[in-house]
């Protein structure tokens, strides 16, 4: 099934123990456990870089991405002048940080 992924599909990431090779290699971790997302890039190795859904991580890592996400946003205002930051349309001041992982072909599946 994950021959027929292609760019722009939502999927899921399988639900299953991360091995020892998986841990060696990175390509899937526990905390990858049935989310959800939108593939973004296909790679020739097999692997599939995937923008998740926000709403599907864990309680514990929204929070700390979303923590991630406010300092990243503050730092980016204070290192505008003052004139910058009046500028700046509604649009432009919404800071959305991606939660993006890399997983094997063979971990996603259609969602």
């Amino acid at each position: 099934m994950a021959a027929e992924i292609k760019e722009g599909d939502r999927v899921r990431v399988a639900d299953r123990d991360a091995t020892a090779e998986d841990m060696k290699t990175g390509s899937y971790m526990n905390h990858y456990r049935g989310l959800t997302g939108t593939v973004q890039k296909l790679f020739p190795t097999n692997e599939a870089a995937i923008d998740v859904d926000q709403t599907s991580l864990t309680e514990s890592i929204a929070a700390r991405h979303l923590e991630i996400q406010e300092q990243m946003k503050n730092k980016w205002l204070d290192g505008l002048s003052e004139d910058a930051r009046t500028k700046l349309t509604p649009q432009e001041r919404a800071f959305k940080l991606r939660y993006t992982i890399l997983v094997s072909l063979k971990d996603i599946q259609a969602a």
